[in-house]
Parts: C-alpha cells; structure tokens; sequence
C-alpha cells in the first residue's frame, strides 16, 4: 500500500489516538498513532466495516474509563467490546500490533517495557484465539501506525530518530 497516498487522502481525516487511549472508527476516517515503546493494537472487523485502535503504555494494570487502553490487559477485551465483536466472531477479526521499540536505555526490573509490551499483547491475543494478520514490533525505531476506516486497510511507517537522521545526512 502506498502510505504517501494514504496520508495526503485522509489528512483532514486524522484521528490521532494518544497514549493510553482507544478509538472505534468509521467512514472517512482514519486511526493513527504514534508509537515508541508503547504498542498499537489496530483491530479490522471487515464483515461490519468496523475498526479500532488501541494505544498501550504498558502490559498490565487496572484501568479505569471506558475506552482507557492504558494497559494491554485491559484495552484488548475493551476494544473487542467496543467494535462489538462476539467471541464466536473472532476469526473475523484482523489484528495488527506495532511498537515495542526500546527507545531508551532505561530498564525495568522486568526487563524493557517495549518487550513486555510485545508480549503482553501476544498473550491477550492469543488467549482469545486472535491471529496477528501483521506486526512489525521491537528493535529501536518508532512508529506510526494507521488504520484507514473506509478502505478497511492499514499502514506501519518506521520512524527514523532525529541521530539517525543527522548521522545519514552527514
């Protein structure tokens, strides 16, 4: 998919979801959001021409709101809810997950967040028998992942970082 068109077709469209939150959307619209070490759980129910996005912090936690998506955890069953997707139509879903990046040195006493970010959502995905449709999670870049509602497709922009840009450059 050529994400140059994507982008000049639907910028009046955007709808960035922010850390933390989740979107269901519709029509023209289209669900964007940028991620470091936070993952991005895109949901694409094509049978509805329904999609969401979920922008996770971290792996778990209790969440308060109705379409906070602070954790994994709670954001995966969240988002099934709120597409309104029932678990016998599960396989209907496509799933897409990006982020996870380690975008910082720093370290957890459980490791990277983006690393338990990654595998907490393979874990709430998976108990509820969703397959991964794509994912380009890990390593050091950030990303943009989008959702366009209307074409019911998607698109994942690796972000280069402001050093690997100087460096290139140089």
């Amino acid at each position: 998919m050529n994400t140059h068109s994507l982008n000049h077709r639907t910028s009046n469209h955007m709808s960035h979801v922010l850390t933390g939150q989740m979107q269901v959307g519709h029509g023209e619209q289209v669900l964007t959001a940028l991620l470091g070490s936070c993952v991005g759980i895109g949901m694409i129910w094509r049978r509805q021409r329904r999609c969401g996005l979920a922008h996770c912090f971290l792996p778990e936690g209790v969440e308060t709101g109705d379409y906070s998506a602070r954790y994994v955890s709670a954001a995966v069953p969240r988002l099934l809810a709120a597409l309104g997707v029932r678990r016998e139509q599960y396989d209907e879903v496509d799933v897409v997950i990006a982020g996870g990046a380690r975008m910082l040195n720093l370290r957890t006493h459980d490791g990277a967040v983006g690393v338990r970010n990654i595998a907490a959502a393979r874990s709430q995905l998976s108990l509820r028998g969703l397959q991964v449709a794509f994912q380009d999670v890990g390593g050091s870049q950030g990303r943009r992942l989008s959702i366009d509602c209307d074409r019911q497709t998607f698109s994942v922009v690796r972000i280069q970082s402001a050093q690997a840009a100087q460096a290139v450059s140089a």
